[in-house]
């Protein structure tokens, strides 16, 4: 399957790096699902692609998180996991498709796993502009020059 173009609300597996444990420019994060928040000219070269990811974690959102529960219904519709899971909207990577991507586990040559649902994408991008205008929502840059 070939590398899908970057869309609003698609589902990638991309390695994220947490705003808490930013290394350096060039140092992986860990691969896991994320959502595209945003699709952008790249400021530097107008050619090429920016995005924004948002992560899905497993783990409990921490104090400093905000986060968004993702339901059983949601996670099915967007192809991930059943386990309890939350879409972190505090934070995100900024950086140049398809930069980061890889396949999911165990499926070679795919690359996303669907949408999240668009009920539940409005409710990401409301908490993202609340967050932003509360001067609360952190962007981890992550493009290469």
């Amino acid at each position: 399957m070939p590398l899908p173009n970057p869309e609003i609300g698609l589902i990638v597996w991309y390695s994220y790096i947490f705003r808490r444990k930013t290394r350096s420019i060039g140092d992986a994060g860990k691969n896991r699902p994320c959502v595209i928040a945003a699709v952008f000219p790249a400021p530097e070269d107008p050619l090429r692609t920016g995005v924004l990811y948002l992560p899905v974690t497993h783990a409990p959102p921490g104090p400093e998180d905000t986060a968004i529960a993702l339901a059983a219904n949601v996670k099915f519709a967007a192809g991930l996991d059943g386990a309890p899971a939350w879409l972190i909207v505090s934070e995100a990577n900024k950086d140049i498709w398809p930069e980061d991507i890889s396949h999911f586990p165990g499926r070679p040559g795919v690359f996303h796993c669907g949408f999240l649902p668009p009920a539940a994408l409005r409710a990401a991008q409301e908490a993202i502009r609340g967050l932003y205008l509360e001067r609360r929502f952190n962007i981890v840059r992550r493009e290469k020059p």
